[in-house]
């Protein structure tokens, strides 16, 4: 299920191996050589480090062996099956997820959206046993998460050839400040990022102020990007009207969630420095209210009444070689693996030219009945609603909590 060292580095290739964008190893120009200068800090999935190569300064995340509760997908699924849990770990897991929203923002041009990336690595056995001495004294652990570290032997669950454990997966990223004070022109600068980042195809960023470093947006570890089997039901020629329905909505509340968490982030930061001079009054909905239009709920139709304000279905995946539907029925017809990799598949950095982003989308309103949008014009908080299971190597909703 996890990627491992190839003899060579130049024998690594673009992950994840599944469709959709993909994040290129980072280049060494020879022998994997990474100086560890300081432990920056830890998050739910990842450790966080201040590293030298090649004489530059980065920041090195390294992610750990996380529960399957810590990622959409794998709750309802046998851990031990296998081929079931590889599905899934390709589009959720959060290695994968950072791995898919760098790609698509590195293919699509538009590095400007968030802390720049320079590519994945797998730390190999010297560097890891280098790590954990000279930072002995922190305990670190890479199985679990920041709650309940090391509780299980996650990491060996699924061993790579010669019954290794798999290598430590991380992310080479631009070093810069965080924690610093938020202000109006970064909340300026942060709120068109989040649009973009939403017509390049990618939701769920978990937009808050601990993730911006430099003004930037930081970390992936949660995102869908499209295609991804909770977004885009292309990926399953067998899904009922139904349920393409239910993924329909499931998206449409991952992408106002995001303009709720920011609208979050402005008014908890207001709240916490009611002292400062200049309070931030950016908000991505009017006033931070969510999606709360002031008309007669009996007479005005119910899609003017909820919406957000990007709709991520838009971004246009069938531009790349690779076809979902004729993946899905290659699946179906036993001609090829879901894991398996296929000729024609892009990886990062391989469109050419800028992909323009609108700078004021059309607004996505949501089609459904009064007691749905009233229900989404009073709250502005969102947590997942459908389950996954596996089935004939395709993903399939589950049920509805």
């Amino acid at each position: 299920m996890y990627p491992d060292l190839s003899a060579s580095v130049a024998d690594l290739v673009p992950l994840p191996h599944c469709d959709g964008p993909k994040l290129k190893p980072f280049d060494f120009q020879g022998p994997q050589e990474i100086e560890f200068l300081d432990y920056i800090d830890e998050g739910m999935h990842a450790h966080v480090f201040k590293i030298r190569i090649l004489g530059q300064i980065y920041a090195l995340k390294l992610f750990r062996f996380v529960y399957e509760g810590d990622w959409l997908g794998p709750e309802d699924v046998d851990p031990d099956d296998l081929e079931a849990m590889s599905l899934l770990y390709n589009y959720s897991e959060p290695f994968s997820c950072e791995c898919r929203a760098f790609g698509r923002i590195q293919e699509a041009g538009h590095d400007e959206l968030a802390v720049r990336c320079f590519g994945y690595v797998l730390l190999d056995e010297e560097h890891e046993r280098a790590m954990m001495n000279q930072f002995s004294h922190l305990n670190l652990r890479f199985d679990g998460n920041i709650d309940f570290a090391g509780g299980e032997d996650l990491r060996s669950r699924f061993v790579v050839k010669d019954s290794r454990p798999p290598p430590i997966r991380g992310i080479v990223k631009e070093f810069g400040q965080g924690y610093q004070d938020l202000r109006t022109r970064d909340a300026r600068r942060v709120l068109p990022d989040v649009i973009g980042l939403h017509q390049l195809g990618i939701v769920q960023i978990d937009v808050a102020h601990r993730q911006l470093i430099s003004g930037k947006l930081c970390d992936f570890s949660t995102a869908l990007t499209i295609l991804h089997f909770a977004t885009t039901p292309e990926l399953n020629p067998r899904l009922t009207p139904e349920w393409i329905s239910a993924i329909e909505f499931e998206t449409f509340q991952f992408s106002i969630n995001d303009y709720w968490e920011f609208d979050d982030m402005v008014r908890i930061w207001n709240a916490e420095h009611e002292s400062k001079k200049n309070k931030i009054s950016v908000y991505a909905f009017p006033n931070g209210s969510g999606c709360q239009i002031k008309y007669n709920l009996r007479s005005t139709p119910s899609r003017e009444r909820v919406y957000s304000l990007v709709d991520p279905r838009l971004y246009n995946w069938r531009a790349s070689d690779t076809s979902p539907r004729k993946r899905a029925k290659r699946v179906l017809d036993g001609k090829t693996k879901p894991s398996q990799k296929t000729r024609g598949t892009r990886g990062a950095s391989s469109i050419a030219r800028r992909l323009p982003l609108n700078t004021k989308p059309p607004s996505w309103y949501l089609n459904c009945n009064n007691e749905v949008a009233a229900e989404l014009r009073r709250t502005t908080s969102f947590s997942n609603l459908l389950k996954w299971e596996v089935r004939d190597g395709l993903i399939f909703p589950l049920k509805a909590r």
